[in-house]
Formats: C-alpha cells, sequence, structure tokens
C-alpha cells in the first residue's frame, strides 16, 4: 500500500493512476507490426546515425564536451532548480540549487515537461506547481542560473510547458488550460493577449506541452480523456482553434518527436485511474507539423507497467520509455516509415518508480529520475539500442520533476 501511495503522488496530478507491480519481461516482444512485416533492420545497413554515435571516435570526441543536467526539486514554500555537471565518463556531480522563484506543491506533477531549455540552451524555463507561475533563468556557460522573471501560470497547478523561438506555453493541471507568453531579450516573460484557452475537457488531467517542429501547432496529451488536443499557432504566437484527436493506446502520457517528424507518445494504461500490470505501450503518429495526427501503426505493447516518460535519440531512430510501475527503460526503433517496434522490453533496470528521462546532448548518455529512491540514474548507450548502468546520483528532493540536459 506504501508503495502504491507514492506511485500515486507521482503519476497522478489529478486523478488516482495506481499502478501494480509487475515481473520484467522479455527482450524482442513481437508486436502486431512485427509479426506480420517481420523484424525491421535497425543498423540501417550500417549508415543509422544514432548507432555511428557509438563508435569509439564519436563516443570520445562526444563525451569529452560534458555538458549540466538540471531538474527540479518542487519543494513546498520555495521550489529549487538544482544543478549538476555532466562530467566525461558521464557521472553527474551536484553544483548546487537556485531558488525558482515561485512555489512547488511537494507532490508528484504526473507530467513530462516541468522544464524547457530553449533552442540555443540560452534560457531555461520552469512550472512553480504551488505557486501557480512559470518562471525564466539566464543559463551561463558554466551552466550556473540567473533568475530573470516570475509571472502567473493564467490557471491552477502548471505542469509542462514548452518554448519555440521566444514563444513560451504551459498548461495547467488544475484548471485544464493552456497559458502563452513572449519571452523577451532579458529573459522577461509577457503574456499573449487571449492566448488562455481549455482542453478538450475539464479535469482532462493534462501530462505534457509541446511545439510541433515547424512551431505552428501545439500537442496536449490528456490522461483522463485518451485524447490528443492540438491548438494551432500563427506568426504572432497566438494559440486558436484546438482540435482534439481520440489516442490509439489508454492514457496517453508523455510524449518525444523522432526521426522526420514523427511523435512518439507513451501509453500508461490507466482507465478509471487504475494501472493494467503488463498492459502498457507507445504509438507512433505523423502529420505533426500539419497539424493533423494519424496513428502510424497499433499501440505497441512493452508488456510493462505504467510507460510514462519518453525521450528520443538525437536523430530520431529509437526512442527510450520510462516504466514507472515496472521499475525498468524500455527501447523502441523508429523505422523510416514511422512504425516503431520493442527493440528491448527491458533494455535497463532502474531505480524505484522511474521518471522523467532524457538523452545527453552527446546522444551517449542517458539520465532518468526515480521517484521513490529519490535519485538519478546514469546509462550510456550501446549498440542495438541497449542501456548499460553507468552509476547513481542519490539526494533528490522527494518531488523532484523534469529532466533537461545540454
Amino acid at each position: 500500500m506504501k508503495s502504491k501511495i507514492k506511485l500515486l503522488a507521482l503519476v497522478a496530478a489529478s486523478a488516482a493512476l495506481t499502478f501494480s507491480s509487475c515481473k520484467k519481461a522479455e527482450d524482442n516482444i513481437a508486436s502486431p507490426q512485427q509479426s506480420s512485416t517481420g523484424t525491421p533492420d535497425f543498423s540501417e545497413k550500417g549508415v543509422n546515425p544514432d548507432e555511428a554515435d557509438l563508435t569509439a571516435d564519436a563516443v570520445e570526441r562526444h563525451s569529452n564536451a560534458g555538458g549540466y543536467l538540471y531538474t527540479e526539486g518542487n519543494e513546498a514554500g520555495t521550489n529549487q532548480i538544482h544543478i549538476y555537471k555532466q562530467h566525461a565518463d558521464g557521472h553527474l556531480t551536484h553544483e548546487g540549487a537556485v531558488a525558482s522563484g515561485g512555489a512547488g506543491n511537494n507532490m508528484g506533477l504526473g507530467s513530462q515537461g516541468a522544464l524547457a531549455l530553449s533552442e540555443n540552451n540560452e534560457w531555461l524555463f520552469a512550472v512553480n506547481a504551488g505557486g501557480n507561475s512559470v518562471s525564466s533563468f539566464k543559463v551561463h556557460n558554466d551552466g550556473s542560473l540567473t533568475l530573470m522573471d516570475t509571472k502567473g501560470s493564467g490557471g491552477t497547478t502548471p505542469v509542462s510547458l514548452s518554448i519555440y523561438h521566444h514563444y513560451l506555453y504551459v498548461v495547467n493541471s488544475g484548471s485544464s488550460n493552456i497559458n502563452g507568453y513572449t519571452v523577451g531579450a532579458g529573459g522577461t516573460l509577457t503574456a499573449i493577449a487571449n492566448s488562455n484557452l481549455p482542453l478538450s475537457a475539464n479535469a482532462a488531467g493534462p501530462a505534457q506541452i509541446a511545439f510541433s517542429p515547424n512551431g505552428e501547432y501545439l500537442y496536449v496529451t490528456e490522461k483522463m480523456t485518451n485524447k490528443i488536443t492540438s491548438f494551432e499557432v500563427d506568426v504572432n504566437g497566438l494559440a486558436t482553434s484546438d482540435m482534439s484527436f481520440p489516442s490509439t493506446g489508454v492514457t496517453p502520457f508523455g510524449f518525444s518527436i523522432a526521426r522526420d517528424n514523427y511523435m512518439v507518445v507513451s501509453n500508461a494504461n490507466a482507465p478509471g485511474g487504475m494501472g493494467v500490470p503488463n498492459g502498457s505501450s507507445c504509438t507512433s503518429y505523423s502529420g505533426v507539423n500539419p497539424g493533423n495526427l494519424s496513428a502510424v501503426n497499433v499501440a505497441v505493447a512493452n508488456n510493462q507497467t505504467a510507460a510514462c516518460w519518453v525521450a528520443t535519440t538525437k536523430y530520431g531512430r529509437f526512442a527510450y520509455v520510462a516504466n514507472t510501475g515496472s521499475d525498468n527503460i524500455s527501447s523502441y526503433y523508429v523505422s523510416p516509415w514511422g512504425g516503431i517496434y520493442v527493440v528491448h522490453a527491458a533494455a535497463a533496470n532502474a531505480g524505484d518508480a522511474p521518471a522523467d528521462i532524457v538523452v545527453a546532448a552527446n546522444n551517449y548518455y542517458v539520465y532518468n529520475i526515480n521517484g521513490m529512491s529519490h535519485s538519478i540514474s546514469g546509462y550510456h548507450r550501446a549498440f542495438l539500442d541497449d542501456l548499460v548502468a553507468n552509476g547513481t546520483t542519490t539526494g533528490l528532493p522527494d518531488f523532484a520533476a523534469g529532466l533537461v540536459t545540454w
């Protein structure tokens, strides 16, 4: 019962998404698409660029650059952004924390995208779920942050945000709406008039908001309606004319853009608030840039529990999915036609209740938050989309959320 309560805090913001534990599934599970078309060539005849980044020369070249990783503590009272240095061998050291300018809520946000970096890594943005606000930070070359501005989120319990050029949007879970801002030269946030728009329903349970690659649409996954809602965005950054698409898979949660603008969405499979053991899947969608989503193939099962957070590799050939209820990470291959295939149902064992996941800028290291063991697990990628454990960083706040790196 204690385990279920903790999972509830992690995965549900406004409704109970309680998940049971399950046994680890075998690798290379065949999906319906795999059964009918055969297993694809993951190496793409030796020219898969995500695999090319795993050669010895590429690893040495990219790893030497190092980098920085950020998460937020979501502490009640004073939310903090925690800064980690990523060293050449992939291990992390905590470099300190800065006040976010708002309050956390000391609860699981049940979302992906609580933090966002601008395209050039100049600005970092964060939600303050307990203070109903969003904040902007200047990112310095040494990884340090300077708080620049904090503005109201236009609703209650902001959980996810997305940046495209100088337009920022946030989705509020408590009020089921979105709100937009223009980001000024000094990181100032100015609300966009008439950008405060509702989702498809009250208590929609939004999990993530993100721009399309061309910046012309916003997408929001809704856990409680089993829909993905889109908003058209004009040249002035104003979102209008929402449209909702039925999810191919139950409880759509996190998503990431893969190769050729295909969207890979995790399906936690929690109908009525109760998780289905071993019942999770992912779905690939086309039509992201035109604003007309269409499922490429069926919801491809990974036979794990509570597949929630998704991260894709640099060139979008592979996707990693954190399975909160199974304490592991699955890997999928994204084919040239957008169909997805399970490579490893359990590419790596994680800590207790894995949540936010990210692929480092060097396309070699992968990190995820473990919500119940309050740690960050590190891995390095291996050929055929495997993951090799590369150390654990402990001491995270109890309800840390969001994970970005540069």
